[in-house]
């Protein structure tokens, strides 16, 4: 970035609009050269001797007329001459450019924003197609605001609920899903679930690489490909983890698959996807790793298909129950 770019984000600072991205790079060049600092801190010296600037502009030509007579007819003031630094006069200078360019970009930054909630077909998950080719699958319940079109350095959505993320890979141009909270997840290309929640946030990444910011502070978090975090917004705590599957996405592929899967996980995430019980009661078989393809098969021909595999013997003598007897790993 150019000079005058870090100076805009100076003014996003002091004006408390830097996001946790921003705040990356302008403190990268702040580290870069003690000169950088000393400009940052004339800087917020001007800024602050300028006060508040108002965009709103409301001449009133009668009254600036009757001024101007007035002063003609005054005798010429005193010109007081005040010694200024280059670096400085040249940030001032500076200044009122920006002031301009900031308000701007506050007001007219960005295309029409549109809206689309998951809840309005009354449809368990819907899709969508962004305008940079990004796909995204909306689970019931969740809304997510979009640019028309994606313009400037970044692309933002903001998400409210849970979303699944295929993002379409374009260099130089960072895709970011915002949070009500200000959380902020940011990638290039790869495929994620963001779940929001009013008590936690987590993220999940499938493929590529995820930065996660957890807030507005800025706290970052590096995830690859199985990783998991889970963020407790009252806490202010992060747990991270490594899943074995990616069944917890089953609301957006349709179904569960599993590979070199140990059969309690298995058990687990059957129990999850079909909202049942099911104890197996030979915990040797807890350890078998069971490989299947993707199925939205019912719950009936998956425990008939196990029991094949295994040599294991249904039990359904209860509604919502169901037992697994004997069997052998193969």
């Amino acid at each position: 970035m150019q000079e005058q770019d870090y100076i805009l984000l100076l003014s996003k600072q002091f004006s408390d609009e830097l996001s946790p991205v921003e705040a990356d790079a302008l403190q990268e060049w702040l580290d870069q050269s003690p000169d950088n600092m000393q400009e940052a801190a004339a800087f917020r010296q001007v800024w602050q001797q300028a006060g508040t600037y108002n965009p709103v502009f409301q001449p009133d030509l009668a009254a600036d007329f009757r001024k101007v007579q007035a002063r003609i007819q005054q005798a010429p003031p005193q010109v007081r001459i005040i010694p200024i630094g280059r670096r400085l006069l040249r940030i001032a200078a500076m200044l009122a450019f920006l002031a301009l360019a900031f308000w701007t970009y506050r007001s007219f930054n960005g295309a029409p924003v549109a809206q689309l909630s998951a809840s309005a077909k009354g449809l368990p998950k819907q899709e969508v197609l962004l305008p940079d080719g990004t796909r995204v699958w909306l689970r019931e319940g969740s809304v997510i605001d979009y640019p028309t079109a994606f313009s400037g350095q970044e692309r933002r959505v903001k998400l409210l609920g849970e979303a699944y993320f295929d993002v379409a890979h374009l260099a130089g141009q960072p895709f970011q899903v915002e949070l009500p909270d200000g959380g902020l997840i940011e990638v290039m290309g790869t495929q994620f679930d963001v779940c929001q929640g009013e008590k936690q946030n987590s993220v999940l990444v499938r493929s590529g690489r995820v930065r996660f910011y957890t807030n507005k502070q800025g706290r970052k978090i590096v995830l690859n490909p199985g990783d998991k975090a889970v963020y407790q917004l009252s806490e202010n705590t992060v747990e991270e983890s490594k899943v074995s599957t990616f069944n917890e996405l089953a609301w957006q592929a349709g179904g569960l698959e599993f590979v070199k899967t140990p059969l309690s996980t298995v058990i687990t995430d059957l129990e999850k996807y079909y909202q049942v019980k099911i104890v197996m009661r030979n915990n040797a078989l807890r350890t078998c790793l069971h490989t299947a393809p993707l199925t939205t098969q019912p719950l009936e021909k998956v425990l008939q298909s196990l029991s094949l595999t295994y040599q294991l013997k249904v039990l359904h003598t209860t509604p919502g129950l169901y037992e697994l007897v004997g069997g052998t790993c193969r």
